[in-house]
């Protein structure tokens, strides 16, 4: 009589431990709610979070919202961290960034108009954004 396991035995064991090392993984994919969220309402969700109030200028940030076919963001917002979710307000962006990025892949788009950068200052206690020319 053998020590050695029989081969029927090791395919059992190695499909056993398979299964169960592979039961710990989680799925990185978005669920298919948040993929199937339209750009309407990813825009609604984000203006619904942002809050401009502040108390001194360096609560205010500016985040690069969407992407125009010919590069860089359609647009910015101003928010204050002092009262908006700062890490949901970047997710919900890079969200609609991607969701635009995919639009203009599929529709061919080329908006190559200007966006003008701009830059936030706490003035009478709310976040304000002005052009940078």
């Amino acid at each position: 009589m053998s020590c050695l396991p029989s081969p029927a035995n090791l395919s059992i064991l190695s499909i056993a431990s398979s299964m169960l090392l592979l039961s710990g993984c989680v799925s990185t994919t978005p669920s298919n709610s948040v993929q199937k969220q339209d750009l309407a309402g990813l825009n609604s969700e984000l203006n619904s979070i942002i809050n401009n109030s502040c108390t001194a200028s360096f609560q205010c940030k500016v985040l690069e919202v969407g992407a125009r076919a010919c590069g860089g963001p359609s647009k910015y917002v101003v928010y204050s961290t002092l009262n908006t979710l700062q890490e949901k307000a970047e997710n919900i962006a890079a969200q609609i960034t991607q969701q635009e990025e995919t639009q203009n892949k599929e529709k061919g788009l080329t908006d190559c108009l200007p966006v003008l950068q701009v830059q936030s200052l706490c003035i009478n206690q709310q976040c304000q954004s002005f052009d940078i020319k």
